[in-house]
């Protein structure tokens, strides 16, 4: 089941919609074959699997599978679990159990129709970890929500007067990169791509194309196109949320970038997560600045926290990666565990989750 894993994690960030799913096949205790979802989602890692063998080979085998198999049918007229059901395997051993109403539950029950042994609740945490965005958005109706940010040791993003490249060593960058490509979507806001002028793209070589979906949050269309992620925006590739009524800053914006309106400031935050879910982004990669970053902590709607701690110390005029929280007890303050840690010559990088 670990090997099922590892495969279903090259998967990540490629499969559009669907969730990364991995899986091996062990006959007489070898693995004989092993396969992944392909990119944009299908097919599904079980049919590409199934369609390397021949029914020989498939004949008595043992599946191991880190998602339930689907229960409804794709473009082949046929299902993941009709195609194990009928391809000869003998049991089949399951991480998770899928949350989508169209096979959850439906899928092992086809299996175990068709007199295949079925294994379920192996590694469970570790498959809930590999589709955390995925569960997510069909439980929550919402992305799993990721912020990034690059700090120095005494945790400021930036120098006073805004400067902060750079803060981490390229290292640790291309690692930012990565994760970029590991993302369905990248937010940010109009005040970070004023500063920055960013493009918001993967710039690891041959990972260009799995750069994600590019959000922009600029509630008052403030921005032009004069900046450098219009210029390379495509149609499908670029998202502007806003709420302003004025009709001639809306027709500035290209025809090829989509703009979506919401008038409830209140709850403005909460409707672009739950169109991005709409939209089945599954994990959202957050990169601006401390004020945004601020306002989704305090309405908690961060699940996690990616820090890349640099060795520079910059000092208390520097500024923080978070602002005030208005705490009166240290009872009272915001607590993380520790999920990853990794080292990049002197960098440290922490994946930190909100308990």
């Amino acid at each position: 089941m670990k090997q099922a894993l590892l495969e279903a994690y090259r998967a990540m960030g490629t499969t559009g919609k669907n969730p990364n799913v991995g899986c091996v096949l062990v006959k007489n205790n070898f693995i004989i074959a092993r396969a992944r979802t392909s990119p944009g989602g299908r097919p599904h890692a079980e049919e590409n699997l199934i369609s390397q063998l021949s029914k020989i080979e498939l004949n008595g085998s043992s599946l191991f599978v880190t998602l339930e198999p689907c229960a409804h049918k794709g473009k082949n007229g046929t299902s993941c679990a009709e195609l194990i059901a009928n391809s000869g395997i003998k049991e089949v051993y399951v991480c998770n159990y899928d949350p989508d109403l169209r096979t959850s539950g439906k899928g092992l029950e086809i299996l175990k129709k068709s007199k295949i042994d079925v294994y379920t609740d192996f590694l469970v945490n570790e498959g809930n970890d590999l589709n955390i965005g995925y569960l997510t958005n069909c439980l929550s109706n919402r992305p799993f929500v990721t912020i990034k940010f690059a700090i120095s040791l005494d945790g400021k993003i930036a120098l006073k007067n805004k400067n902060s490249k750079w803060i981490s060593n390229e290292l640790s960058r291309n690692f930012g990169h990565m994760i970029r490509a590991q993302s369905d979507g990248i937010l940010t806001t109009n005040s970070t791509i004023a500063e920055d002028n960013s493009i918001l793209t993967c710039r690891l070589n041959g990972l260009e194309k799995y750069s994600p979906l590019k959000i922009i949050v600029d509630r008052g269309l403030k921005l032009n196109k004069n900046y450098s992620i219009f210029k390379n925006a495509k149609k499908g590739n670029l998202l502007i949320y806003h709420c302003s009524n004025d009709k001639i800053k809306i027709k500035k914006y290209p025809k090829n970038i989509d703009l979506v309106y919401f008038n409830n400031k209140k709850n403005f935050l909460n409707l672009i997560l739950k169109d991005l879910a709409n939209r089945k982004i599954k994990n959202l990669l957050i990169e601006s600045g401390t004020n945004f970053c601020t306002e989704m902590i305090k309405a908690n709607l961060v699940d996690q926290i990616a820090f890349f701690r640099s060795n520079k110390i910059i000092g208390n005029d520097g500024l923080p990666f978070v602002n005030n929280l208005s705490l009166k007890k240290i009872s009272d303050s915001i607590r993380m565990k520790v999920i990853d840690i990794k080292f990049f010559d002197n960098d440290v990088y922490e994946l930190r989750r909100f308990n």
